[in-house]
């Protein structure tokens, strides 16, 4: 299966996405598009323009204020990608060299504010303006996430619960948001604006721990960066898995305190990797995610039968493999 199968319903709308994103970024006439330029040369999957148009398509068909809602949702996220980078001092995003790396600290803070500034400048109509509380609350939970994650690690809070806290606002707001604006911009039913606004939440949920899951296998077999969540002291599924099951409270507390050191050898972090291959944790952290897959598919019950919802349903079934 390939990601450009699951957006082909919609795939004039994503190429006429991608036009009105590149011309959103690229019209200022100084370095600015440098930096514009930089990021469009390494965009992601855009999952979260793809699932709002195929949730505009489920509820009825794709309007001119679905791309403006994808748009802005894109443009949130790219900006608050950015504004991590800065915070977690990463010096590469995608493969390639971050804002912050390539320009510095400041010209990244004030470019992600840039992208928030245009996101104001594409509401067009009265319509638009009476979505801004969505807007506005994914514009919340995003930093609200980062937030949360830091006062959780400062605790040494590593439980399940306040894991799905952090990814909830960090990573399923931005995909429940993006099918409920989705849903919003072509139908005024309730129940089947509610049903893909849930789908995209639990969606969201199971794609952050697959993506959490990538962490412990090769670069070369996902694509992302080997072992980057613990070399930057994050606590993800698999590792509170494996906290859990240790009983030795002296051997959780060595663990622990490794995750939290600064200076992190490679064979250290190869016996941490196996040691939680080995006691299982991965295929439980993957049976999150076919749980949440699963959860996501059953709100579009609901939803008449289409190609559209056959691509939502595709998407699940690539995440949950």
């Amino acid at each position: 299966m390939d990601l450009k199968d699951i957006a082909k319903p919609v795939e004039d709308y994503v190429d006429l996405f991608d036009m009105r994103f590149y011309e959103c970024a690229t019209n200022e006439g100084f370095f600015v598009d440098d930096i514009s330029q930089h990021l469009l040369a390494s965009t992601g999957k855009k999952l979260r323009p793809i699932t709002c148009l195929l949730a505009a398509k489920i509820a009825g068909n794709v309007t001119s204020q679905t791309l403006r809602c994808a748009l802005i949702l894109e443009l949130m996220h790219t900006a608050s990608l950015i504004h991590d980078d800065v915070i977690d001092d990463s010096d590469l995003r995608r493969g390639k060299d971050s804002v912050k790396k390539k320009w510095g600290n400041n010209t990244a803070v004030l470019y992600g504010d840039y992208l928030y500034g245009r996101c104001l400048e594409i509401f067009e109509t009265k319509e638009d303006f009476l979505l801004m509380g969505t807007f506005a609350e994914i514009g919340k939970e995003l930093p609200l996430g980062e937030l949360l994650e830091r006062d959780v690690s400062s605790r040494g809070d590593y439980s399940e619960d306040s894991y799905m806290k952090v990814i909830s606002k960090k990573t399923a707001s931005l995909f429940e948001g993006a099918m409920e604006l989705g849903a919003k911009s072509t139908t005024a039913d309730v129940e089947i604006i509610n049903a893909l606004k849930s789908c995209g939440y639990y969606l969201g949920l199971a794609f952050q721990i697959r993506d959490d899951i990538r962490d412990y296998f090769s670069q070369e077999a996902t694509g992302k960066v080997f072992a980057n969540d613990i070399k930057e002291k994050k606590i993800t599924l698999p590792l509170i898995y494996l906290l859990d099951s240790i009983k030795d409270e002296q051997e959780k507390s060595k663990v622990i305190a490794f995750i939290q050191s600064e200076d992190k050898k490679e064979k250290d972090i190869l016996t941490l990797i196996d040691k939680v291959k080995a006691a299982g944790r991965i295929e439980k952290a993957q049976s999150k995610v076919r749980d949440f897959c699963n959860m996501a598919r059953f709100q579009l019950d609901i939803c008449e039968d289409s190609v559209s919802k056959n691509a939502l349903l595709n998407l699940l079934d690539y995440i949950s493999e």
